[in-house]
């Protein structure tokens, strides 16, 4: 049989990718493993965009709440004592800054841009070593091009937080399962100690977005480096245990420092 008499694969349209990633991951990565190899920067693109999106929809109605809270919100008595009202909002990242009324504060918008390609490298250089390690041999190039394309169930996360912080007015608080834990949306006198922190960042972090991108990724693990099943997840949940443990490093030193700091100065009053 000649070379011009053998099959080419059907070239997909990128729609059709995306959707086959989510729901045919298996022989969506399959076919992504020798073909379309330039085109993730499609879905990279939408899920910036949807990551971002509910950032910006949060910091608005921050914005637009601010008037009518900075009116009902301090009460004084007849001693001149303010009791601090409103009700405080966050999301799964920390709540949007306001700069200019209605966009996120400088940190936290250069945060958002660069935090989630910064995820895909690491991800993907972590899924490289792993794939080598294993005795699979596979290419950097190869492993971030996957991780973009099982990054998408974050995208549907950010389209879902966006459509509800629109349709309810209200931003999200107590991100995956840390409500478990720890209450954000209600203010303590005494702050959660490192470990009650430790353990509402890890959970913050667990939703079915997640479990859908683990599951992603192992499924492209094994179509891109021909591993097992059971190899598969394991370096799979290995990266991700290693990763969220790095993660919660910043809120153990945050929760201690606030904890030296309210310490020192005790309970705040006014008048």
């Amino acid at each position: 049989m000649s070379a011009e008499n053998i099959a080419k694969p059907v070239k997909k349209n990128i729609i059709a990718l995306m959707v086959g990633a989510l729901l045919r991951p298996k022989a969506t990565f399959t076919y992504l493993k020798d073909n379309r190899k330039r085109a993730w920067w499609l879905p990279a693109l939408l899920i910036m965009l949807l990551t971002l999106a509910p950032i910006f929809v949060a910091a608005r109605q921050s914005s637009s709440n601010a008037g009518p809270a900075a009116e009902a919100g301090v009460v004084s008595d007849a001693k001149g004592i303010a009791v601090e009202g409103g009700a405080a909002s966050s999301m799964e990242a920390p709540p949007p800054e306001s700069s200019s009324g209605s966009t996120p504060g400088v940190l936290t918008l250069v945060s958002a841009i660069l935090g989630t390609p910064v995820a895909w490298l690491v991800w993907g250089g972590a899924l490289y070593l792993a794939s080598v390690f294993l005795g699979r041999s596979s290419s950097f190039g190869q492993m971030f091009r996957l991780v973009v394309w099982t990054w998408l169930p974050y995208g549907l996360r950010g389209l879902v937080q966006t459509v509800y912080i629109l349709a309810t007015g209200n931003t999200i608080v107590n991100a995956g399962l840390s409500g478990f834990v720890i209450d954000k949306s209600a203010e303590s006198l005494i702050p959660a100690g490192p470990g009650q922190l430790a353990l509402a960042s890890i959970l913050g972090r667990v939703d079915i977005y997640m479990v859908w991108h683990l599951l992603l990724v192992s499924v492209g693990l094994m179509a891109f480096t021909n591993l097992t099943r059971r190899k598969a997840w394991t370096a799979v949940l290995a990266i991700w245990l290693v990763l969220a443990l790095l993660g919660i490093l910043p809120a153990i030193f945050g929760g201690m420092l606030g904890g030296i700091l309210n310490g020192s100065s005790g309970v705040r009053t006014y008048g």
